[in-house]
């Protein structure tokens, strides 16, 4: 039997799978939901998106209150040691989400974030791959690991 994948999930990409159900990103959300992958999230995504939706995007608040229902992983808070390695290697507010996914050692974090997910310097010096939700299951797909 295989493995099933560990995906870490950025805000952007929770929001873009809630508020684009058929997109990349909502694919990924239903295949959380099926259980053919384990969705993993930390505090900080949990707040951050409480905060986006509330200001934002307020008619995705059922959408993100059903997804917070979902089998999910939730890492625990990062230490401060462990934020500040994620700020040298990420320097911005994301460095605590950096921070939990380095910490959780997901097999992809999938991100709409790439002005600070995909800068050079991050990519090289994590252990895991960071893609864009298009980009996951392009992968998936080749490695045939969504079958």
């Amino acid at each position: 039997m295989r493995k099933k994948l560990r995906v870490f999930l950025d805000t952007s990409a929770i929001l873009a799978g809630l508020n684009s159900p058929s997109g990349a990103a909502g694919v990924i959300l239903s295949l959380v939901a099926a259980s053919k992958i384990t969705g993993v999230i930390s505090p900080q995504i949990i707040d951050e998106g409480e905060e986006v939706i509330g200001t934002k995007f307020p008619k995705l608040y059922l959408a993100w209150t059903a997804f917070l229902l979902l089998p999910l992983e939730v890492t625990p808070n990062p230490s401060m040691t462990r934020v500040r390695h994620a700020y040298i290697i990420l320097p911005t507010n994301d460095a605590p989400i950096l921070a939990s996914a380095m910490r959780a050692n997901p097999d992809a974090l999938v991100t709409w974030n790439t002005r600070d997910f995909l800068r050079p310097n991050v990519v090289r010096l994590v252990n895991f791959p960071i893609l864009r939700p298009g980009d996951f299951l392009d992968l998936a797909r080749k490695k045939r690991v969504l079958v």
